[in-house]
């Protein structure tokens, strides 16, 4: 059994190496689509909430959220971005704060996520 083994570690380690590396590089190009999808998101949720208060200013919050977080969902589907609403939630407060917090360098809102 340990001549077998002898004959074949060349093998065998090569085997276990490419096991390792595919491992490590799924591993690696999930997180950068975590990160490309969160950055995408982000800039998603950033311009909709712009473009919402300027183009709903005549609708209450409640409808300026509810038209926000439907053109949000419609973007994020067509490059097939899942988005949870809590997340949606938290970044569209995020822009949102930062339009209360009156923060404006050159007539736009500064990026506040």
């Amino acid at each position: 059994m340990w001549e077998l083994i002898q004959s074949n570690i060349l093998e065998i380690i090569t085997t276990l190496l490419t096991g390792l590396v595919a491992y490590i590089a799924t591993r690696l190009k999930s997180k950068y689509e975590e990160y490309v999808n969160t950055e995408t998101k982000q800039k998603i949720v950033k311009t909709v909430v712009n473009a919402t208060e300027q183009l709903y200013k005549d609708l209450d919050g409640a409808k300026k959220l509810e038209k926000a977080k439907e053109n949000i969902i419609l973007m994020l589907n067509e490059k097939g971005i899942v988005i949870t609403e809590l997340e949606m939630d938290m970044m569209i407060e995020a822009v949102v704060n930062g339009f209360n917090q009156g923060l404006q360098k050159d007539g736009d809102f500064i990026e506040s996520l």
